[in-house]
């Protein structure tokens, strides 16, 4: 199995992921440390340049994985669950409509191409990811990952730098692992509670209709 380094565009002597030792938080904490920085070059141009989306959508990413940890660590690629994870997150619609804002692109020409030729033009040439692996990240057939990445390729400017000059350029900063993993704790646990309360009130408010109509 082919695992990809956290710099852009490059690989390393195929290895089998992956089995660290140590404790579950351990082992997040190595599975961040090596592709966060990478993965956030990667979400930079998913977003077209949003620096402060790239890195949210790659710590929603992780907090995501971590939420499903015993699944995740078992996998035969853990970081290819965290890379669809992030890759979800960036390229989804709804993000446009979020509280705080969308500042001007600056990569507007790749925010230009439909999610899916970005995804898939970002996962080959940025991460370096093959064609049949690309497909079947982004749930294509072969020929339709090739068509949209054919297409991506040439929607973009012919003075553009290449992808993976991009990403390297792009900012790469990243929060510490547990505080990330602490971060979607608190999201997990509210999220939870706000939950625990409806349901709460939604009985509450049947037993009272129920009531309502024996009187």
């Amino acid at each position: 199995m082919e695992t990809l380094t956290s710099a852009p565009g490059r690989r390393r002597t195929p290895v089998r992921w992956w089995n660290p030792p140590g404790t579950p938080e351990a082992a997040f904490a190595a599975l961040y440390e090596t592709y966060a920085a990478g993965l956030t070059r990667q979400a930079f141009l998913l977003c077209g340049g949003d620096a402060r989306f790239a890195a949210r959508a790659v710590e929603r990413g992780f907090q995501r994985c971590w939420e499903e940890w015993p699944a995740v660590a078992a996998d035969d690629d853990p970081p290819a669950r965290v890379r669809a994870a992030v890759y979800g997150y960036a390229l989804s619609p709804w993000h446009r409509l979020r509280p705080w804002g969308r500042p001007r692109p600056l990569l507007p020409a790749l925010l230009a191409l439909p999610p899916h030729r970005r995804g898939t033009v970002v996962l080959h040439d940025c991460a370096g990811v093959g064609l049949a692996r690309t497909a079947a990240e982004t749930e294509a057939t072969e020929p339709a990952a090739l068509a949209r990445l054919l297409a991506a390729r040439a929607a973009l400017p012919a003075g553009m730098p290449p992808l993976p000059a991009l990403a390297a350029a792009a900012p790469s900063r990243t929060r510490r692992p547990d505080a990330v993993r602490r971060a979607g704790e608190r999201s997990t646990a509210r999220r939870t509670a706000a939950c625990l309360l409806l349901t709460a009130a939604t009985l509450t408010a049947m037993t009272a209709s129920v009531l309502s109509t024996l009187r």
